[in-house]
């Protein structure tokens, strides 16, 4: 039987991507044994920094350019200076002609991204470069024309043999190994550099913090970042636009937990008990709330008390491992728990107290009233 086109297309597909995988690593192994082992290289690398260091200590800026995929490399470079607190700007050398010229000062320091070392608006753009701003080049080209321009300082030589380019893994000179070799050196430059202006890589990841408070990753550094330390805390109003996006939700419960402690309030879970109309007079939790409206509705499954409390042990588990939050609907007090705090509280209840699963009740404490 013949085997379907869209089979044998698809087979091939698949050995492309196995093929370029390999001719990935490949590069990425063979970038590494030529700095381990290359003297001059080392030594090219060693004067890069010395101009990147230099450049931080009198003020100046690391001004990134290149063009095409090159110059998209260059700004993600940008990027990862600016979040280590390295004085840094992109500059596209069409646009620099064009009057962009003005932000490079004396005191800078270009930083050239381009595979062939040929790239025509970089050669341009030589004659208009103060003869006091130093230029790196980053390059798969050691024959080029930039690579061997004396204005050049430093040549961050990236080796890549002829059975790894593009051209002859698959058949298109369109960059992709060449790229991730661009990636990889400057990142790998970038953070050496991080670490010659700050050793310590406490106050390296303090200093991180305070630049990437956004995100995942701002959440996971929020204990460190004084700005947050020192923020006061936010209305209690979920409606008044007081919960910034800059701010951490964990480092948000932390600061509204703290201030109602020291006023003499309490954010206690509530109880869900119909019989009880107490938990109707406590505070909602803001950062719950605020939790909540920013995700999903796929994330999020609501059911009333009465639902909850049939809940078999299998149930249970189920919602927790399909969705982010339970919602309960007790009369009119509505409230919410994370799914990975049951998750604790039944491994500390089950798994470590050693009970047998007889209801939720146990779990209903963890659940906070909200606002919605």
């Amino acid at each position: 039987m013949a085997i379907p086109d869209f089979q044998k297309i698809t087979l091939s597909a698949v050995k492309s991507v196995q093929s370029t995988l390999v001719s990935e690593r490949d590069a990425l192994a063979n970038l590494a044994a030529q700095y381990s082992e290359n003297i001059d290289c080392q030594v090219e690398l060693v004067n890069a920094l010395r101009l990147f260091y230099e450049t931080h200590l009198r003020g100046g800026k690391i001004v990134a350019c290149g063009v095409g995929k090159s110059y998209k490399i260059a700004t993600k470079t940008v990027a990862t200076l600016k979040s280590l607190s390295i004085s840094t700007d992109i500059l596209h050398p069409t646009e620099a002609l064009h009057g962009d010229l003005g932000l490079i000062t004396e005191r800078d320091c270009l930083f050239f991204f381009t595979a062939s070392g040929n790239t025509p608006e970089l050669l341009a753009l030589l004659p208009h470069i103060p003869a006091s701003v130093p230029i790196v080049l980053l390059s798969c080209n050691r024959e080029s024309k930039l690579s061997k321009s004396n204005v050049v300082k430093s040549l961050l030589q990236i080796d890549l043999p002829d059975h790894l380019k593009e051209t002859t893994v698959h058949g298109v000179p369109a960059p992709t190994v060449s790229t991730t070799l661009q990636l990889v050196m400057a990142d790998s430059v970038v953070l050496a550099l991080a670490e010659m202006i700050e050793n310590d890589h406490i106050k390296r990841k303090k200093k991180f913090s305070m630049k990437h408070p956004g995100g995942s990753i701002g959440s996971d550094l929020s204990h460190l970042n004084d700005n947050l330390l020192r923020r006061e805390s936010p209305s209690t109003s979920a409606s008044s636009g007081s919960c910034s996006s800059l701010l951490s939700l964990d480092q948000l419960r932390e600061c509204i937990q703290r201030s109602s402690v020291e006023g003499g309030a309490s954010n206690e879970t509530i109880s869900l008990d119909s019989d009880s109309e107490s938990s109707s007079v406590h505070s909602s939790d803001v950062v719950l709330s605020v939790q909540i409206k920013n995700t999903s509705q796929n994330a999020i499954k609501k059911y009333d008390i009465e639902t909850l409390r049939t809940w078999t042990e299998v149930e249970f588990l189920k919602n927790i491992a399909l969705y982010d939050y339970i919602i309960c609907q007790d009369g009119t007090v509505v409230s919410a728990c994370k799914s990975s705090d049951l998750r604790t509280s039944y491994k500390s209840k089950i798994s470590q107290d050693g009970a047998s699963w007889e209801s939720i009740e146990p779990m209903l404490k963890e659940f906070h009233i909200i606002e919605l």
